[in-house]
């Protein structure tokens, strides 16, 4: 906590009064928060939340530098309105992301990861979250207060409530981080975004359910390189990612490789097809590499090839990925399926592609 000095002759209790109203307008403190119910720990928060059975809301906010957040704090967040509203039927997470005091960098590793997930574009941002961490509203600061601000929560929580449950695809993550103790929170955060993503990548593929019902994680302190899965086993760099700790996107692409489960691996559309649903479902608003006409080739794959992919999904057959999939994953992928699907072969259809390319 943060704490104000001032002249020595100013009477006692007129800076007391001062003290307690500046920190009441201006700050938004975690301790306080944490008074009011808060949680700093995302995963306890999820843990939290699949236990009681309530609804998760988790706050993206720069309590010492955002006007807006400390608005939302002391306007609404602190009100009687919301919180015994809250007491009974929220699981309240608190992400924040101060410009001074900041927390450990794994701290700040897992919540950037998090914003990455949820695509946070500015602050406040609060996330609405059922117990199986399905996002099913937005909410910010709201002028007309606590209990406008609770009519409209309550809103957005019933047309959660009556929509149709998904059917079970998950799968149980086991982490191993023996090389890496320290990367632990920043493992669980990586946890729970392959948990939602999992049942994701498998309905994207166009599938009833994967090979695998079970996954590995582990941080391996002398892997060279990003990444690599085998089977259900996914390996992560402990140098890269303890540099790298928000490229979710990367631990995405591995995770549809344990999905794919591909009997014979043909490296270009393997890696295509695993890059095409990270860049086009997971990291959707993220910049797109470009691709140069002049030296791409069909064998590049990863993100030439995801970027391909996307266009034959636009331009050819919506249903493309999932006609490939399919094929790749029973063992039964030639390459003449290209021209049974669209009329053309890949490499004139990756022709087509490129100047298409040349003309944007």
């Amino acid at each position: 906590m943060a704490y104000i000095v001032y002249g020595r002759f100013m009477p006692f209790l007129i800076m007391k009064k001062l003290l307690i109203t500046l920190l009441g307008i201006l700050t938004v403190s975690s301790s306080i928060l944490a008074a009011e119910g808060w949680i700093t720990d995302y995963t306890q928060g999820v843990e939290e939340a699949k236990k009681s059975n309530k609804n998760m809301m988790v706050l993206f906010t720069g309590s010492d530098w955002c006007i807006w957040c400390k608005r939302l704090h002391s306007e609404i967040l602190v009100k009687d309105e919301f919180t015994n509203f809250a007491k009974d039927n929220l699981i309240l997470v608190e992400l924040d992301f101060p410009a001074k005091n900041k927390p450990s960098q794994e701290v700040q590793d897992q919540r950037k990861a998090l914003a990455q997930k949820y695509e946070i574009r500015g602050y406040p941002t609060l996330v609405l979250l059922t117990p199986e961490e399905k996002e099913f509203g937005r909410m910010g600061y709201m002028k007309e207060g606590a209990e406008a601000f609770v009519q409209h929560y309550k809103e957005l929580a019933q047309k959660a409530s009556s929509a149709k449950p998904q059917s079970g695809n998950g799968c149980e993550i086991t982490l191993n981080y023996k090389d890496a103790p320290e990367m632990e929170g920043w493992m669980k955060a990586m946890k729970a975004i392959c948990h939602e993503w999992y049942p994701q990548i498998i309905s994207i593929l166009g599938m009833e359910k994967a090979s695998y019902q079970n996954v590995t994680i582990t941080i391996d302190a002398g892997m060279n390189g990003v990444a690599g899965t085998g089977g259900n086993q996914i390996f992560l760099s402990k140098d890269y990612f303890s540099k790298h700790g928000t490229d979710a996107g990367a631990i995405i692409h591995e995770l549809v490789h344990v999905v794919q489960a591909y009997p014979k691996y043909i490296p270009w559309i393997t890696e295509a097809i695993a890059d095409y649903v990270r860049l086009y479902h997971f990291e959707p608003n993220a910049p797109r590499p470009q691709v140069n006409p002049e030296h791409a080739k069909l064998q590049d794959g990863y993100k030439t090839g995801a970027i391909f992919m996307a266009w034959l999904v636009e331009n050819k057959d919506k249903d493309i990925v999932i006609k490939l999939n399919k094929a790749l994953h029973e063992g039964t992928y030639q390459d003449e399926i290209f021209k049974e699907i669209t009329g053309k072969t890949a490499d004139e259809l990756f022709e087509e592609f490129l100047t298409s390319v040349q003309k944007n």
